[in-house]
């Protein structure tokens, strides 16, 4: 028989290795301006940004907390130094078509300027205007054009010409009007002209508020009844038409823009149009447009949440027509259930060149691919994401002086070197690979704080091993109670998982139960039953439709490998029903097909299995074990249980032995394995695990093909010819 001894104990937590590290602490380490690894995507995002043509957006992909926006940000901020700041963009009145408002291009601040400066106008303008009604040489000149009409009116006696003196009158006065303010706003258009004699849009923008002006003059004056006086109404409606909207203010930039965006929507990205009521009605101007993330990113580089983006199909199907068309044009959405429709405005298109950046999981990725073509013509740059990089001597050194940056960063106490050493460990818990680091940068950073939070309630002033394994189980802690719940079902007998003694066809498998972002080993009990039938593999949890598919794969699995391996001459003549006992939930996955064949086969040679002993494996059709996932919770989960009972010093857990590189198991794990109280045996084939479990030879075929007669093998294939010639037999009565 195949001798398998237990997985030696320094295997089961491997560590760093503190000579790699050449510090006492992060006060020593530089921060850390890189990523560790990642050159897959930081050469995809270098590509992305530096091509100009046309659909070369980027799609950056990978799981939550990875680091995508950091990585991506940092990379654009080093290439944004590298543009010029983007020019401003203003909304003016379109003195011919008031309902599209004109988009003026300007120099990045200038925008400022002219709306001051028009600011400035108003003001200008109301005390100007003021200044000739209330002149003694309006009032000269007003009164000879009254003397005048009153000779008139009195040297006329037909009545019937006074409306036409009136009239007379009315335009000799305006005529008068428009020469005096003419004479005293020529200086200031002058002034502005001579200050924005390059921007002929300006230009011609100055010459039309000229032009309203002194068609408008008596819109801007009331003057009262009693005292005659003149008044100047700066809240006049009118003077609206001489302001300037800086829709883009580029003033403050250094460099080209970088705008993110987490809860995108069409108001946020292209642009929101405010309304006012006046009588019952909504009404709008140019003044009331806002700037969308469009306007804001446009000359850089926009980045936006991908999932929540494909949810609003407004948004996206905007953003992918300002991208196709490469300008933004603003089209107010309408609600069709509105009873009362807002005035609504048609504003000039801005011109774009932008780089959008989108956020997210790779399973959004696919679907857009797949579903949506307009998606792959203007995303054409994906950045995928590592969530692992490997733990070699180089990255482990990176590792740290990334520890180092965020504890800089986050302005925390001093780390140990035993405690970086412990972080990096718990990376590799993270990544499920002791050859693997995680890239998961927010679980560090959790991590990292919550330490530093304990060392201060410790009142210490660095932190170090301690304080990271204080802050691991404090996680672990507030999350178990659905746990506790279950293990202590166990001990108390309400779920039957035995850790001694041996039983026929019933093994202990494990599997891993998932609750928030905290996973824990889920013991369970699978068992066996067999008689004679015509081959058929009841798996009970499927027959009542609470398997997925891959559980009913790995049941079809068990009855291939049992009809191939056996009886190969003769018909499968039995019956077999498989069991997950005391499991009332959805049940997916192929790891207990090691421990549901072990059941199976034990039921078959009715000898029994020890229940000192859970184990965990995927089986193929050749017998071979097939590596799984969650290996440490598994482990963990059952030691846990024989822990609260007792360790006897003969229980433990049997794996695949390719998952010997996925250990990083408890330090009381570790310790139970290194003092031989708890043993982890690795496996290679279905022959390994029942070895282990009935203490037996599994049985290799001799010459003439036939199993050993001590051997767990023979006594199954014996008992299948009896059910062979027993189904044989009555089939030849029944004839």
């Amino acid at each position: 028989m195949k001798k398998i001894n237990p997985i030696n104990y320094k295997l089961l937590r491997p560590q760093v290795d503190l000579s790699h590290l050449n510090f006492k602490t992060t006060d020593e380490m530089n921060s850390f301006t890189h990523f560790v690894g990642q050159e897959r995507a930081l050469h995809a995002i270098q590509f992305g940004v530096n091509i100009e043509s046309h659909g070369y957006n980027l799609y950056a992909m990978g799981p939550s907390g990875i680091g995508k926006r950091s990585f991506v940000q940092a990379i654009l901020e080093a290439h944004a130094k590298k543009l010029p700041v983007p020019s401003d963009w203003c909304y003016i009145h379109n003195f011919a078509m008031p309902d599209k408002p004109i988009a003026l291009q300007l120099p990045p601040g200038l925008g400022r300027v002219l709306q001051e400066d028009m600011k400035s106008f108003i003001h200008e303008l109301g005390a100007s205007i003021l200044a000739v009604f209330e002149s003694d040489e309006y009032h000269s000149a007003l009164m000879k054009i009254n003397k005048y009409f009153s000779r008139e009116k009195e040297s006329n006696s037909k009545a019937e010409k006074t409306p036409s003196l009136y009239k007379k009158k009315h335009k000799r006065e305006k005529k008068l009007q428009l020469k005096m303010v003419s004479i005293v706003l020529k200086p200031i258009f002058s002034k502005l002209k001579k200050k924005y004699k390059s921007f002929p849009s300006v230009i011609a923008y100055l010459n039309n508020i000229k032009q309203d002006v002194m068609e408008n003059i008596a819109d801007f004056i009331r003057q009262d009844e009693k005292t005659n006086l003149y008044t100047f109404t700066y809240e006049n409606p009118v003077l609206t038409k001489y302001k300037v909207n800086l829709l883009v203010d580029n003033a403050e930039l250094k460099c080209a823009p970088i705008i993110f965006e987490e809860a995108p929507s069409y108001s946020s990205l292209i642009c929101r149009i405010e309304h006012t009521s006046e009588m019952g009605a909504l009404v709008t101007n140019f003044t009331l447009i806002r700037a969308g993330d469009l306007h804001r990113a446009n000359g850089g580089y926009l980045l936006v949440e991908a999932r929540k983006l494909k949810a609003n199909r407004e948004a996206w199907e905007a953003l992918k027509s300002a991208l196709y068309s490469q300008e933004i044009r603003i089209k107010p959405l309408e609600n069709e259930y509105d009873s009362i429709k807002p005035v609504s405005l048609e504003p000039m298109s801005i011109p774009l060149k932008i780089k959008v950046i989108l956020l997210g999981d790779r399973k959004t990725y696919y679907s857009l691919c797949q579903h949506d073509p307009d998606f792959t013509e203007l995303f054409k740059v994906a950045v995928d994401f590592d969530e692992q990089i490997k733990r070699n001597k180089k990255n482990t050194k990176l590792y740290a002086k990334l520890i180092a940056t965020i504890v800089k960063q986050k302005k925390l106490r001093p780390f140990h070197i035993s405690a970086v050493a412990a972080v990096i460990d718990y990376s590799s818990r993270l990544a499920e690979d002791v050859e693997k680091l995680s890239t998961h940068i927010r679980d560090i950073e959790d991590l990292l704080l919550e330490s530093d939070y304990y060392a201060g309630v410790a009142r210490k002033k660095m932190v170090k091993e301690a304080h990271i394994k204080q802050a691991i189980q404090a996680q672990i802690h507030r999350m178990d109670r659905t746990r506790q719940l279950y293990y202590e079902d166990i001990l108390r007998n309400f779920i039957i998982i035995k850790t001694e003694g041996s039983a026929i066809g019933q093994a202990n498998c494990l599997s891993v139960r998932r609750v928030g972002n905290f996973s824990y080993g889920h013991p369970t009990r699978v068992t066996a039953r067999v008689r004679l039938g015509k081959g058929k593999l009841i798996d009970i949890q499927r027959e009542i439709k609470m398997a997925g598919p891959i559980h009913s794969k790995a049941g079809l699995i068990i009855a291939n490998f049992l009809a191939s391996r056996f009886n190969q001459d003769l018909p499968f003549s039995l019956s077999v029903s498989l069991a997950f006992e005391q499991i009332y939930c959805w049940t997916d996955g192929d790891s207990a097909s090691v421990g549901e064949l072990c059941a199976l086969l034990s039921a078959l040679a009715e000898i029994p299995l020890l229940q000192s002993l859970a184990v965990s494996g995927s089986i193929d059709q050749y017998g071979e074990v097939q590596a799984i996932g969650g290996v440490n919770e598994k482990i963990e989960g059952f030691f846990d249980v024989c822990k609260a009972r007792g360790l006897s010093g003969k229980q433990g857990v049997i794996i695949p032995a390719v998952n010997i590189k996925n250990l990083m198991l408890r330090e009381d794990v570790v310790d139970a394995a290194r003092l031989k109280k708890f043993f982890i045996y690795p496996i290679e084939t279905i022959d390994d695990a029942i070895s282990l479990l009935t203490g037996l030879p599994a049985g290799k075929r001799e010459k003439r093909g036939n199993f050993p007669k001590d051997s767990v093998y023979f006594k199954i294939e014996e008992r299948l010819k009896e059910y062979s010639k027993t189904r044989i037999k009555s089939r030849l009565i029944e004839k």
